[in-house]
């Protein structure tokens, strides 16, 4: 015999854990939206360290460039 519907009379209360399933999916769903942005604007925060490191490099390439040109008057 086949199942009837859940929301027809089949099954007790079919209709409230429809409506509580929802009400949790309105809840969730913008919550885990500001989690991702947090997240995102965190690991966003990278960039500033990634920059540190180049400008860190420039300079150690200046002076390597500096003392071959050193090297080369010599």
């Amino acid at each position: 015999m086949p199942l009837p519907p859940a929301f027809v009379g089949g099954l007790p209360g079919g209709m409230e854990l429809a409506v509580i399933f929802l009400i949790l999916l309105l809840i969730l769903v913008p919550v885990a939206l500001v989690v991702l942005a947090l997240q995102y604007l965190r690991d966003g925060s990278g960039d500033s360290e990634l920059e540190r490191r180049v400008e860190n490099l420039e300079g150690q390439v200046e002076v390597l460039r500096e003392e071959l040109r050193d090297h080369e008057g010599d």
